[in-house]
């Protein structure tokens, strides 16, 4: 099936009085986005600089394409300026992107919420909250003695991380057992008809992970069993 993205881009102009107050103490700034406020970052960019800051983009190198954006699965339009900067200024909602980049940089997050102006620090607490969560989830994986290999036929996700029989043939040279589930939608309601699973490996978006309460089983990303 053809599939045609369309980017929903929002038109309302950020407010940074905000932001210039709690960036007083960061000279240096890399600013991510997702899409639908990428059109917002020039003036993100004009206004920091204006206040005298030094504003950092950088190029993604995985799966998003264009400077400053930021998918789930890739963050590296702020990670790969980690030695240049002193913090990172995500603009958008909620916390499932910050978290993301969060978690693979030292350097403290910030959230800009475009529609209400505010701006939040993530703290210490919720990021070595979710490091924990996910160390816990590796721990537990390599335990495991029985596995399901998640694959899905979405385009730009199938095997993301890794071929599926290429990983069923380590388990199985390690006298372990391991099963591939194909499927469009991954449904964790359905994956409770397999109770002998003891561990899921999935091979697709690897922010997946992030709902493992969902699974009632451990689930963990292929890469991060390399």
């Amino acid at each position: 099936m053809k599939v045609m993205f369309i980017e929903a881009k929002s038109n309302r102009e950020v407010q940074l009085d905000k932001t210039i107050l709690a960036l007083k103490d960061f000279q240096k700034v890399s600013v991510i986005s997702t899409v639908q406020f990428l059109n917002q970052v020039p003036f993100v960019i004009k206004t920091l600089e204006r206040a005298g800051k030094q504003v950092f983009i950088a190029k993604p190198r995985l799966h998003a394409v264009k400077e400053a954006q930021v998918l789930g699965c890739d963050a590296t339009a702020a990670l790969d300026l980690d030695n240049k900067i002193d913090c990172v200024l995500y603009v958008g909602t909620g916390l499932f992107h910050p978290l993301g980049a969060g978690y693979h940089t030292e350097k403290p997050v910030f959230r800009l919420d475009p529609f209400t102006g505010q701006i939040e620090m993530l703290s210490e607490k919720q990021i070595r909250k979710w490091q924990l969560q996910q160390q816990a989830r590796i721990v537990k994986a390599k335990e495991a003695n029985v596995y399901g290999i998640l694959v899905t036929q979405k385009p730009g996700q199938n095997e993301m991380q890794a071929k599926a029989y290429d990983l069923k043939k380590k388990f199985e040279a390690q006298g372990k057992r391991a099963y591939v589930f194909i499927s469009d939608t991954i449904n964790t309601n359905d994956l409770l008809n397999f109770p002998q699973i003891e561990c899921w490996v999935n091979t697709a978006c690897p922010r997946m992970v992030d709902d493992q309460e969902l699974y009632n089983k451990p689930i963990v990303n292929a890469s991060e069993l390399e």
